[in-house]
């Protein structure tokens, strides 16, 4: 269960990051869906998490991950439960979160952790350049995560990169992309497809991952095969 949850984590990474979006060369200040996914690769290049936060809601996104991530532990539970001692506390907080089943008060809290556990990684993974490839600071601190930090030791932390935009369409305040993500700490391209939203300071911002649960099922499927 351990190398399954961590594989998870590193999707939710790729989804809340949805990251490094690299669209065709549009005139300064034009405030197009493009140009925010072009935002989005200028703050994990020059490594401005504020910047990210702008043109990516990390919350939101990191919460419709986990969200899928409980749905589908809660419809296929996992046959074992194993870790080291750091960690299976954490995995029985879990196991005990799935079996209550998705709506419980129980499972709603862990999601709540895990998503904001999640969210302060990839904050941190921005900050620290670590997803521009270009690690500034390597090492997280004790500031930098919370309780469920410790399921976070194996997740990738390599660089993420867009290696084809198949799509942008625009329909009024709402559009869609669709992308390939390749993380090459996994050295695995994701197909992802993404919402985005006109804010009304005028700037687009990234605001769902509208094919978590495929993503999920397939991440689970790798994970139970090695």
């Amino acid at each position: 269960m351990l190398k399954y949850f961590r594989s998870l984590i590193s999707l939710c990474l790729a989804l809340a990051v949805a990251l490094l979006l690299a669209a065709p060369a549009l005139a300064a200040g034009e405030e197009t869906p493009e140009a925010a996914l072009r935002q989005v690769q200028t703050a994990i290049d020059t490594h401005d998490a504020a910047l990210l936060e702008k043109y990516v809601d990390v919350g939101r996104i990191t919460q419709r991950g986990v969200d899928a991530f409980m749905a589908d532990l809660v419809s296929r539970p996992p046959k074992a439960l194993s870790g080291s001692g750091e960690t299976l506390p954490l995995l029985a907080m879990l196991s005990s979160a799935v079996q209550s089943g998705a709506q419980s008060q129980t499972a709603q809290t862990v999601k709540m952790l895990v998503a904001e556990e999640t969210r302060k990684f990839v904050v941190w993974g921005v900050s620290s350049g670590n997803f521009s490839g270009k690690p500034v600071k390597k090492e997280r601190q004790a500031s930098d995560g919370g309780l469920f930090s410790p399921l976070f030791s194996d997740a990738s932390v390599g660089r993420k990169e867009l290696r084809g935009v198949k799509s942008v369409t625009r329909d009024g305040d709402k559009a869609a992309a669709s992308v390939v993500l390749f993380d090459h700490g996994s050295e695995r391209s994701y197909p992802v497809d993404l919402a985005l939203t006109r804010r009304e300071a005028g700037n687009w911002q990234v605001t769902d991952v509208t094919n978590a649960a495929a993503l999920i099922a397939a991440i689970r499927k790798e994970a139970e095969n090695r």
